[in-house]
């Protein structure tokens, strides 16, 4: 980083598979308003021209917000980078990756690459098919109705909610008196599917049966785990953990 800008720095945006020819003016209003993000200080930045080769986008930053650009630059580089700054720097990979493109940022003076961008050479995420499988919910019936033969529902566990739970009419009958009472545990037959951020998410829940979950506090729970034959978990120190919540925050 410069201690001092004396003069003007331009930059060179890098678009491989394109020319100036063939670069549709749309698209290049979409590379530059991106580019305009990531590096701020729109008001002392300017598109300077589109030169020939590869396309190449140059723009210059006045003296007076070079030292805060490359700093800006920097930070993109660590990840440590202003939220605004990163999700640019993300759109500019996108736009890159569906025109099947690399690119790179570089210093107009001394062709030093800043940042590069790989584009269409991202790792493809893993796709895999959904699946079905039987497994449980929990939580307070906030919803429930429907004027098909199915019945649907929702659930609220904390800040989470369940939607799109279904189940026969006989089913929600028996469940719609528990509308906004106790916690209960949902049992049934769900669908996943792998979202391209590698987290799995439930698209439909099926329901089969319920039961309500009873309320006791941790005094109540230890007892119960006392009282249970064949009990190990005494010996462990999740137990001796437990005690002492109990004996910190909640009375015998």
């Amino acid at each position: 980083m410069r201690e001092a800008a004396v003069d003007p720095v331009e930059y060179v945006f890098r678009i491989d598979v394109f020319t100036p020819d063939t670069l549709p003016m749309a698209r290049l209003a979409d590379y530059l308003a991106a580019l305009a993000r990531m590096l701020g200080h729109q008001e002392n930045t300017h598109f300077v021209r589109l030169e020939k080769g590869s396309a190449k986008l140059v723009h210059k930053v006045e003296a007076v917000d070079v030292p805060k650009v490359e700093a800006r630059l920097q930070s993109i580089r660590m990840g440590s980078a202003p939220k605004d700054a990163l999700a640019a720097h993300k759109a500019l990979d996108e736009l890159l990756a569906n025109d099947n493109a690399v690119g790179s940022l570089t210093e107009a003076k001394t062709d030093r690459v800043i940042l590069p961008f790989i584009g269409r050479n991202r790792p493809k995420p893993l796709s895999f098919p959904p699946f079905r499988e039987d497994t449980s919910l929990e939580g307070q019936v906030v919803s429930i109705g429907g004027r098909d033969s199915t019945a649907h529902a929702t659930l609220q566990d904390g800040d989470i909610f369940h939607v799109g739970l279904s189940m026969k009419r006989e089913v929600a009958r028996d469940l719609a008196p528990l509308l906004y009472g106790p916690v209960v545990r949902l049992f049934g037959n769900g669908r996943f599917e792998r979202q391209p951020d590698g987290v799995w998410k439930m698209h439909d829940f099926r329901v089969d049966r319920f039961e309500v979950l009873k309320e006791c506090s941790i005094s109540e729970a230890l007892g119960q785990i006392r009282g249970a034959t064949q009990n190990t978990l005494m010996s462990f120190d999740v137990y001796h953990q437990i005690s002492k919540l109990r004996d910190d925050g909640e009375p015998e």
